[in-house]
């Protein structure tokens, strides 16, 4: 495993894949924006991202169009899929302002780390508060994909 520091974040290599660590900052310093791709890339053939906000990680699956919830009309139907927090966001337009160099096309389902016992930067965290880890976010995208396939 190698850790090296980068302005927001450590790269781990796990695997042959690259993998940021979080890095807990202020929102307002990045005006509530993404600030950096901790992962991307595909498993079982669904596109996945994680995200920095600063204070927060997230969470980010593109459906496939051969999925049968594709095209995704309503959050209802993902009322079944059981991650950390429940999902919290669906687009069908995308994650990621279209401005954004780091946008990304197509319908899109998504959750947060900024939850009841989860750390967020500045928030009122306690000893018990949770820091994810980006290696621990995967664990959840590759569980949630699992239910995708099912579904």
């Amino acid at each position: 495993m190698v850790l090296q520091n980068k302005r927001l974040c450590k790269v781990q290599e796990i695997g042959g894949n690259t993998m940021k660590e979080m890095v807990y900052r202020s929102a307002i310093e990045n005006k509530h924006q993404f600030t950096d791709m901790l992962d991307e890339g595909t498993y079982k053939n669904f596109h996945y991202a994680i995200l920095s906000y600063g204070s927060h990680p997230c969470a980010y699956i593109e459906l496939p169009t051969e999925h049968s919830l594709y095209p995704l009309y309503d959050e209802d139907e993902l009322a079944y899929i059981d991650c950390h927090g429940g999902i919290t966001y669906f687009s069908t337009t995308g994650f990621i302002r279209p401005s954004d160099e780091n946008h990304r096309d197509g319908h899109w389902i998504g959750w947060d780390y900024a939850h009841y016992m989860d750390y967020t930067y500045g928030a009122y965290n306690t000893s018990d508060n949770k820091k994810w880890t980006t290696e621990e976010i995967f664990e959840d995208v590759k569980n949630v994909i699992e239910q995708l396939i099912k579904s």
